[in-house]
């Protein structure tokens, strides 16, 4: 029992020497740590402090309390691991930093136990319970350091190569001269580019190698705010993409839009840039998968929005109001273009009569005159008008990706 009320006097008494001992840290850090990777770091400097608030008040907690729990590492501590692996600081530095404190925090207790516990033996056996405890503190803390030290390491060359990955691919689509080496992916050969939101792009990379049955060596790229890139090496043995990837199917509430295989450099760049545009489209029609080659014209309208607008309701005004999806005549007359104006298939794909679509012909006729109802503009216009009708009303033009430039082709 004298022990237990040792410790908690000889913490007690430590602990008002707090900022004592955190000085006299600061000192030796500054006398003997090696940080010269990351001078004058206000950043570091800041949880460096924090950190040995935190470790003081934590290590004086757990000799004086052997119910509390050990410690691994602070909050604070692992802050400052991130900060200084951010600021090149090394792995030796941070343990040589850890041992200061720990030498210096135990300075004090053993000139706060020479002041506070006059007898003797009750002191040795203070001392020697206090220094098994923070042997113990010392020893998880170094060991969570190493592990985070680690970890942060891996992570932040990740993000490292990431963010010259996207760097390059900007240079790279701006059509800038750029060393490529970054990217691990042959400019040479045929490429298929898609956009992904709303899932992984390695997850439809991954899809897509199954479907195709071989294995694939894409280039991934993700951009801060969630927009996925991607560049499939497309095989010349292979058919059409649309073909081969045609029953693909993706997560719920993903999109994937594909532009067209293309060649070389300059293909790289060209189907990129219409998966955007594809991409641009199929948010606007809430589709899950969007083939450039199916919407190109959309994607061509979306550049003018206001003109695109214009021009369908001077086309469709007549046949009621365009945006409201229970216009039967509009609906019809989109389904009977659609599909090579074949009445019956027409009443196949709307599940009515033959009769009944005769007879919204005739009635859109009416409306129209035969002569307009077969301009080419009319079945432009009809195309159009599902894409003018999801647009908002302040649609001024094509959303663009901030994480890679369409270039100028």
């Amino acid at each position: 029992m004298f022990i237990e009320q040792g410790l908690r006097q000889l913490t007690d008494a430590t602990r008002e020497r707090i900022p004592e001992i955190y000085e006299e840290i600061r000192r030796r850090l500054r006398a003997e740590a090696h940080t010269e990777g990351a001078p004058d770091n206000p950043q570091l400097s800041s949880a460096e402090s924090d950190t040995i608030l935190a470790s003081l008040n934590d290590v004086l907690t757990h000799i004086s309390d052997p119910n509390s729990p050990l410690t691994r590492a602070s909050n604070e501590a692992l802050r400052e691991v991130r900060v200084s692996v951010q600021a090149g600081v090394g792995l030796h530095d941070l343990l040589h930093a850890s041992r200061i404190g720990q030498s210096v925090t135990w300075s004090f207790l053993l000139d706060e136990a020479y002041r506070s516990i006059p007898d003797t033996q009750e002191r040795a056996a203070v001392l020697r319970h206090a220094s098994a405890r923070q042997f113990a503190w010392n020893d998880a803390v170094s060991s969570a350091i190493v592990e985070a030290f680690q970890q942060q390491s891996a992570a932040y060359a990740l993000q490292s190569h990431e963010r010259r990955k996207m760097a390059t691919l900007n240079s790279l689509l701006a059509g800038l001269p750029v060393d490529t080496a970054v990217l691990d992916y042959s400019l040479r050969g045929q490429h298929l580019a898609a956009i992904v939101s709303g899932t992984s792009p390695e997850s439809v990379a991954r899809t897509i190698g199954q479907h195709m049955k071989m294995s694939l060596r894409p280039l991934v790229a993700s951009t801060p705010n969630g927009m996925g890139f991607l560049w499939i090496p497309w095989p010349r043995r292979s058919g059409p993409p649309k073909d081969e990837l045609g029953d693909m199917s993706v997560a719920e509430g993903a999109h994937v839009a594909f532009g067209t295989v293309n060649e070389g450099l300059e293909g790289f760049r060209v189907s990129h840039r219409q998966a955007n545009e594809a991409h641009n489209v199929g948010k606007a029609l809430e589709l899950s998968i969007t083939w450039y080659e199916d919407t190109s014209l959309e994607a061509l309208a979306l550049h003018d929005t206001a003109a695109a607008r214009a021009f369908v309701h001077e086309e469709l005004e007549p046949l009621g109001d365009i945006d409201d999806p229970s216009n039967v005549l509009i609906e019809t007359l989109r389904v009977y273009f659609t599909n090579g104006e074949n009445a019956v298939l027409t009443a196949q794909k709307l599940d009515v009569h033959p009769r009944t679509v005769a007879y919204r012909l005739r009635s859109a006729e009416s409306k129209l005159g035969a002569e307009r109802l077969r301009r080419g503009e009319f079945a432009v216009a009809l195309r159009l008008g599902r894409l003018v009708s999801a647009l908002p009303r302040e649609d001024v033009g094509p959303e663009t990706n901030p994480g890679l430039p369409t270039p100028a082709l």
